[in-house]
Formats: structure tokens, sequence, C-alpha cells
């Protein structure tokens, strides 16, 4: 595979076209300061903007005045007035917002995808290289609310270590008889020495010095690209680290209760340990993780949590936009649809 194409910054957010070339826009207007304190990364699209944006909220309300907190959005397709609407979000003096293009990385490199999976999942692997003068950076999907100073997991001690994460109590209790095909797949296919290390990489503490070290970008888009991963990218990373990542609480990334099943079916057949830490993690969380599907807060107001979502929505610019889109999933056709495709696929993805 070819070398990533080299990229370059450019300054000001607001030029007629921003997504030309790979950027690093933040609201102080100096692109040249060092990213030394909280660096915390997305990887979104256009579409996913309102709750990126929602996400972005929750971590301005919960920062602490004493820390610099840095926001990197990975993307290809973000809009000019979109970005313009993000930094403009982000009000006070010590929380930034900035973006970088992949499109200069990857070139015309295809990254498979499937269901609810979109591209950009992929884009978290290219942080490293995409960030060279950071050592340490928080990757976030953007499905999430966090609900406490993320400083307080940046701050978790990576040495030595690729990563942070928390294990991945949906699929653990696949392996353990949800789903029989999993735990032959993590460790056959992924090579995992023991499939119980799994973890789940929409909330990551990533050692980017660590991994700039040990991984290429080429070797990283090489496996993305190999085949269909069955969870994409996360599968990369779990095949790469191989369970050998620093372990933090469930309750930094709590999955939801997916359609109120995902507890009593799936995590119930985990091991007690992991069912343990899963309530505990719902009882004490710091970041909730809307994964899912479908069930999501802004299409179903009384799925797992959504309280908690449309409480920092309120402070979203796009706070209309959520309550738009929450009345058209209950009113119009294309809306019950959706619900209907929802109840279709939980239908074939729960067992009896």
């Amino acid at each position: 595979m070819r070398p990533l194409r080299k990229t370059t910054r450019v300054r000001n957010p607001h030029v007629k076209n921003p997504i030309s070339s790979t950027m690093l826009a933040s609201t102080s207007g100096d692109l040249d300061l060092p990213l030394t304190d909280v660096v915390i990364v997305f990887a979104c699209s256009e579409n996913f903007v309102p709750y990126l944006s929602v996400a972005a909220q929750s971590i301005i309300e919960n920062a602490s005045p004493e820390r610099r907190y840095d926001i990197v959005v990975l993307t290809r397709n973000i809009s000019p007035a979109s970005m313009i609407t993000l930094t403009r979000q982000a009000t006070s003096e010590n929380v930034g917002i900035g973006f970088l293009d992949v499109d200069a990385a990857l070139g015309d490199i295809k990254l498979p995808h499937h269901g609810h999976f979109r591209p950009e999942t992929y884009f978290r692997l290219l942080a490293p290289q995409l960030l060279p003068n950071v050592d340490k950076a928080i990757y976030l999907d953007s499905d999430l609310i966090v609900d406490d100073d993320v400083a307080r997991l940046f701050d978790v001690d990576v040495t030595g270590y690729p990563l942070a994460a928390t294990r991945d109590a949906d699929t653990i209790g696949q392996i353990e008889g949800y789903d029989p095909s999993v735990g032959p797949y993590l460790k056959n296919e992924l090579g995992m020495d023991d499939p119980h290390d799994y973890f789940q990489a929409g909330v990551i503490l990533m050692n980017l010095a660590e991994l700039r070290r040990t991984v290429s970008p080429e070797r990283f888009l090489a496996l993305s690209t190999e085949r269909m991963w069955r969870w994409l990218d996360q599968d990369v990373l779990n095949k790469v680290v191989d369970g050998h990542y620093r372990r933090v609480h469930m309750k930094w990334n709590y999955l939801v209760d997916w359609q109120y099943m995902r507890r009593t079916h799936i995590v119930a057949q985990a091991p007690k340990d992991v069912q343990d830490e899963y309530d505990e993690a719902r009882r004490d969380y710091r970041i909730v993780h809307y994964a899912g599907p479908d069930n999501r807060p802004w299409l179903y107001p009384d799925s797992d949590l959504a309280g908690l979502f449309w409480q920092y929505a309120a402070g979203s610019p796009y706070l209309e936009y959520l309550r738009d889109q929450l009345e058209k999933s209950r009113s119009t056709v294309d809306g019950m649809a959706r619900r209907i495709k929802a109840v279709a696929i939980y239908r074939g993805i729960m067992h009896a």
C-alpha cells in the first residue's frame, strides 16, 4: 500500500472552501499553538453534526476552568457553515473546536462498512499520524454524552500501553452464549489470545506516541481494507492490541440498555464480574454511549437515559433541529417506517 500523503494546515475556518485541504482550525485563531493539555478527537460527517454538537456541549459544560480542552474533529465533508456553528458553540476561553480533513491522507482508499456503520468510524486509526505533535488524546464517538470532566479520563496513565479502554460487556455477553459465533470469530479470525479482552472502541484514551512507534498508518489501513470485519475498525484495533491495553471502568463508556434488552439478554450472559461492573456503570456513569443500530434518544425519547441527552441538547445550537427531528419521527410516514425498521432489526438481533 502506498504511503499516506502529507497534509497541509489551513488557519481560517471561514475561508470559502476550508475542506479543500487538511485543516486544523480552532476558536483561538492560532493554529500553531501546541495541543498540550486535554485533547479530544471525534470523527464525524455532516449528517451527524447535530449529535456531535450535543456531545461537545456536554464536554464544555463539565470542563474545568483550570484546564485547556482542544476538540479536534476528523472529517471529510463537514460544511463550512457547520464548522462555523460548532466553533462558535465553544464560547469559553479554555475550550476550542477545530477540524482536520482526512481526504488528503486517505486519497482514493475505500473503507468497507455495513449496516449502521459509516466510513468515518475508521478515521480514529489515522489520529496518530494526523496529530504528529500530540502524544495522547481521547477518542470519542459522536453518539454519547460526557457527564463528568473528561480530563479525569485523559489523566489516566497509559505509559507502556497503546491505549486505555473499557471491556465490551456486550461482546463478552455474546461470547458467553448469546451468539456462539463471536468467540471463534475473535479467536480465529482476529487472532486474539483471549476474546474476553475485547474492548469497546467508542471511548478510548490513545497513547498516540506509542501507537506511532509500534503501528504504521499503512498497516492500519491495510488491515482495514483487507476484508469486511464484523465490527470494522474496532476489530482492527483489537486485532493489533490483542488485550494489551489499560482497562478503565465501564462507567467511562456505559453502553445504554438498548431496547431495554442489552442488560437482560446479552450482558446477563457475561461472567459475574462483567455484569457487576456494567450495573455499577449504570448507577455511576461518567460517559453514556448510545450505541446500537437504532433506539437513539433523538428519535426515541423513552430510550435508556434519553433525558440526559436532551439535558445537554438544551445548550446546543441544533436544539430546534433535534426537536423537529423527534417530532417527525413520531408523526410522519418516514418516521414510522424508521420505527418499523428498528423493530425488525430488534427482532432479528435479539434472540428469543
